[in-house]
């Protein structure tokens, strides 16, 4: 059954989400165009105001593109599971945990797709702004060699980390806005702003773990050393602030996941 449901809600939100998506791609690659255009007009401080602004444009369209991409997700599921539309739902011949996993899977999979589309069209854009510094492709080559190196990518335990950052994400995103939606949904009157107001806090705490990894993972003392020993250090310092906050994503997510079962089996309050 959970196979029908996912169908059902691919088929109901790819129409939006891919279009938002498409518009991230087409903004890096008009980006793209401008930058490598603009070299070859007439110099001036109208047509240098110009490219500024349309990178602008370009670094807002993006933000604006994920945002835009959380709050569809958000609002549909708000929608259907505690608005009226709500009656309707839960009268499916399957578990509530069955419809609350295929919102979850599914608004991660929209949400993991946006990070890539976002990444692509940076790299697009970027690459771009690149050749018009004349950075040569070689050139390029050496800078993501030695950032790579830097970074500790020839680590098999900071792939790992990577990878299951890249994985995580996404999912506890999704779990979190609709965590907030949940809790919200109990404020009687005030289910908005509920759902606000348990953002912000997340948001706040969010900040707090952060720190906790900043510090637990020890960059604040390779802050305070030499050059050589950042150089040697940076790459396992950056993966064990990336493993601790990996492990304090997936508790929380835990929590969010938690929540949303129980308060959609018990605590429904239905417009």
């Amino acid at each position: 059954m959970l196979g029908k449901l996912l169908k059902h809600d691919f088929i109901a939100t790819w129409k939006v989400t891919v279009a938002i998506d498409a518009l991230v791609i087409i903004l890096g690659i008009m980006t793209a165009v401008v930058v490598q255009t603009i070299p070859h007009l007439e110099d001036s401080i109208g047509m240098s105001l110009f490219t500024f602004s349309f990178i602008g444009i370009f670094y807002i369209g993006i933000i604006a593109a994920s945002i835009v991409t959380m709050i569809y997700l958000v609002v549909r599921y708000y929608r259907n599971l505690y608005t009226s539309e709500g009656y309707l739902t839960f009268t499916l011949p399957v578990k509530t945990d069955m419809i609350i996993h295929s919102k979850v899977i599914t608004g991660s999979v929209w949400m993991l797709l946006n990070y890539f589309c976002v990444f692509l069209s940076v790299f697009i854009a970027g690459t771009s702004f690149l050749r018009t510094l004349k950075v040569s492709g070689e050139d390029m080559v050496e800078a993501v060699r030695e950032i790579a190196d830097f970074m500790g990518f020839a680590d098999p335990g900071f792939i790992f980390v990577l990878a299951l950052t890249a994985f995580i994400t996404p999912i506890a995103a999704v779990l979190s806005l609709y965590f907030c939606v949940s809790i919200g949904q109990l404020w009687q009157g005030h289910k908005v702003l509920g759902a606000i107001l348990c953002f912000i806090a997340l948001y706040i705490a969010n900040q707090m773990l952060a720190q906790v990894a900043f510090f637990g993972s020890g960059f604040w003392q390779m802050m305070t050393s030499s050059g050589a020993d950042i150089d040697a250090s940076f790459a396992h310092i950056y993966r064990n602030m990336m493993l601790i906050l990996s492990i304090l994503t997936m508790i929380e997510s835990a929590v969010y996941y938690a929540v949303n079962i129980i308060i959609s089996r018990t605590k429904l309050n239905l417009d």
